[in-house]
């Protein structure tokens, strides 16, 4: 009889461990969710009349060192300008998109990649004393088939809005579609939902918490969009803090892409 109570003891004990640990790592994950979705913003562009128009969206991956802002990613496709010079003289702004709330803060472009050769990245600067989120970068390197991602962006230009999704294809070796003027190269496929207005999103890693790759693109149909693995941006990244980051001429005639 002692023997039988103290089985279902044990069995009581262990029951509620295991749903004690459900509870902790479902707590983690909203937790998580939340730093994503505060280090968003929507990146906008204002044309010479004032008018504001939203292009994309970007991440928050950096603070500055003197903790003054932060650095944002988003793609090269979303800047509009032919040449460096052009580009750089363009007025941008983000917002956090908050319920109620739509402050704008200016931001300044630190270098957009050269999209014909497949560089579709752009980084920005902004000055604030607004908190954000900061989301690391990781290793693409270390991704596999079915790896589980999270994405925030804003399709539509309907606001930020929270995806789940999972990587199908590491590395495509033929292109999926006509990429026009962009030429992306060494991409992921990832089934995630997306639409205009979500290119520059990073897409993260479940398990690594941090950005795997930026969603740049679309394959025309109701599967699949293109992303460009988080190494390719660290390469990038480190060229242009060393300032020796330089565009192909090609680049100049590529004043936009094929943006999803």
């Amino acid at each position: 009889m002692k023997k039988l109570i103290f089985v279902i003891l044990l069995s009581l004990v262990l029951s509620f461990s295991t749903l004690a640990q459900k509870t902790s790592v479902a707590q983690a994950h909203k937790e998580f969710v939340q730093e994503v979705y505060n280090s968003v913003v929507l990146l906008y562009g204002q044309d010479e009349s004032g008018g504001m128009k939203m292009t994309c969206t970007a991440t928050a991956y950096e603070q500055l060192v003197d903790k003054s802002g932060y650095r944002f990613v988003s793609a090269a496709h979303c800047v509009s300008g032919k040449t460096d010079k052009e580009q750089k003289a363009q007025k941008y702004y983000i917002t956090t998109d908050n319920a109620g709330e739509k402050v704008f803060l200016g931001a300044v472009l630190i270098e957009a990649g050269d999209k014909s050769i497949g560089d579709d990245f752009s980084i920005f600067e902004v000055k604030t004393t607004r908190v954000f989120s900061t989301i690391p970068l990781g290793n693409s390197e270390s991704l596999t088939v079915g790896d589980k991602i999270i994405n925030v962006a804003s399709p539509y230009g309907l606001g930020k809005q929270y995806f789940e999704g999972y990587i199908s294809n590491i590395k495509l070796d033929r292109p999926p579609l006509d990429a026009g003027q962009v030429h992306w190269t060494d991409v992921m496929l990832i089934e995630v939902g997306s639409a205009g207005g979500s290119s520059g999103s990073a897409i993260i890693s479940e398990d690594q918490r941090a950005i795997v790759g930026f969603l740049v693109g679309g394959t025309q149909s109701t599967i699949g969009a293109i992303c460009i693995p988080v190494n390719r941006f660290k390469d990038f990244e480190k060229a242009v803090k060393a300032g020796t980051y330089k565009k192909s001429k090609a680049s100049d005639d590529l004043a936009g892409g094929e943006s999803q």
